[in-house]
């Protein structure tokens, strides 16, 4: 296994400490923040037309050590700029679901929403770890415009924010994977479901989580991608499955409304000294942004089963977008979220297949001309149980109804699965992929030729039991 993926990728322990399962994490440069050599920072802004319904923000950014593995296992980032955070606030989710023992206390993101004090507010960011512990969440002094909202006690000023403890900036942009300071390990190992914010939207809130997939995102270049079970595969403490495939790095923020100006991300990095008291570095980088560039609406492909497990798509790109990604999610048979399915069906797959999680498959487009691709037929999981390299059988990229029935009950449907569209203007690939490749750059272009990223998704479409008809996914996660 290309252990090396897994720190840039997903890198949140401290210095000199390890990752769980026997992951070897690279600990962050010596030197302190201060110091040129520690890290360096990208980062870059774009519009974000979603759904072809209205826009929003895109933010890209890389923190890398020289090697290009993270440049820190905990960090609180702050986003501010020319931008008005419209959409309501909620409470945190620990306060949301009634749970004081829920890891992150802090984090309204995971809820749907900015925080009460980032509302109609230009900003957001986390909540610093230094902050004492056993110190409650609460959102402010009131009043508060719905419920579960915790006014703060007298002397505490509100603490909660859309990143929380959680939320930091690694190799490959923001997501939930600061270290938890009595483990060492990440809160979270999966990105955060996209676009953010989206949860709490009317017209369409299925959120799609960034894993790259085969036959885009291959590390160990076995056909499976991180589903062979060569690399870690578990349960985080935020209650996400990991690794189901390579983070790519979207972080698209919806109920904002963007102007053209200036943009800031300011990354606040705690150290503890010799006598263990506590310093702050704060790194910051600007973009600027023309809210007038906003890329053509782009439609989710109609994907076509060939009876075998694999199929093909036809797609050009719009004008304007540079590449793409087409995304298809296979949830099992009935597993789509259309059907409401949440226990995790079992198919042909095994037990790395659907029934652990869903299967993420990634195809990069990149011609403007219209072009046909193709999803092998055998991407799917690794259905053996032993063996390790010495036994690796992939299995049906997405099973037929005669393939679950053969492996899993006689007249079990076909699986279902989603599709989904993601334009860009800047070779978010070759970023991406980067952390897989056997030497992994520190600053890999993140803007497209007019200076900025700039991002234009698809509605998702759910094709159920083989078919290619597609229904539009208006969903809440769950």
């Amino acid at each position: 296994m290309n252990r090396k993926l897994l720190a840039p990728a997903f890198v949140a322990a401290l210095t000199a400490c390890s990752g769980g399962g026997g992951i070897s994490i690279t600990p962050v440069n010596p030197g302190g923040p201060g110091n040129p050599s520690y890290g360096s920072v990208q980062f870059a802004v774009g519009t974000a037309n979603i759904y072809g319904s209205r826009t929003g923000l895109n933010v890209v950014s890389t923190f890398r050590q020289s090697n290009g593995n993270s440049a820190t296992g905990v960090n609180t980032p702050r986003l501010s700029g020319t931008m008005t955070v419209a959409l309501n606030p909620v409470p945190s989710y620990a306060e949301a679901i009634s749970s004081s023992g829920f890891p992150d206390p802090f984090t309204t993101a995971l809820n749907g929403g900015p925080s009460m004090r980032e509302w109609r507010g230009n900003s957001i960011g986390g909540t610093p770890q230094t902050v004492a512990p056993g110190t409650p969440s609460c959102d402010g002094p009131g009043p508060f415009p719905g419920k579960g909202f915790v006014r703060c006690p007298a002397g505490l000023r509100p603490n909660t924010t859309s990143f929380g403890q959680s939320g930091g900036d690694f190799a490959m942009g923001i997501q939930p994977s600061n270290a938890v300071a009595a483990t060492g390990q990440a809160y979270s190992y999966q990105p955060y479901p996209q676009p953010l914010f989206g949860a709490s939207d009317p017209v369409s809130s299925y959120l799609f989580v960034p894993w790259g997939g085969p036959p885009a995102f291959d590390p160990d270049k076995d056909g499976m991608g991180t589903r062979d079970g060569l690399i870690l595969a578990g349960v985080d403490s935020l209650g996400f499955k990991y690794f189901l495939g390579i983070p790519e790095g979207v972080t698209v923020l919806d109920g904002v409304k963007v102007r053209s100006g200036a943009f800031t991300l300011a990354i606040a990095i705690s150290t503890i000294g010799s006598g263990g008291g506590t310093s702050t570095t704060t790194v910051t980088k600007t973009a600027h942004l023309d809210a007038a560039r906003v890329l053509p609406p782009i439609k989710a492909p109609v994907f076509t089963f060939n009876g075998k497990g694999g199929g093909s798509l036809s797609m050009a790109l719009p004008h304007g977008v540079t590449e793409a990604y087409v995304q298809i999610v296979d949830y099992g048979p009935k597993g789509g979220p259309h059907d409401g399915a949440t226990s995790g069906p079992s198919n042909c797959q095994g037990p790395r297949g659907t029934h652990f999680a869903p299967v993420y498959y990634t195809i990069e487009v990149t011609s403007a001309a219209r072009a046909t691709y193709h999803l092998p037929d055998m991407n799917g999981p690794n259905s053996a149980t032993t063996g390790g390299r010495n036994n690796l059988k992939p299995s049906p990229s997405i099973c037929t109804a005669a393939q679950n029935s053969a492996k899993v009950a006689k007249g079990t449907q076909a699986d279902d699965i989603v599709v989904q569209a993601i334009g860009f203007n800047y070779p978010i690939y070759a970023a991406a992929h980067g952390l897989i490749e056997s030497t992994t750059p520190q600053n890999p272009r993140i803007t497209g030729a007019n200076g900025q990223s700039d991002i234009t998704i698809a509605q998702a479409q759910e094709q159920d039991n083989g078919s290619t008809t597609q229904t539009p996914l208006v969903f809440s996660r769950p």
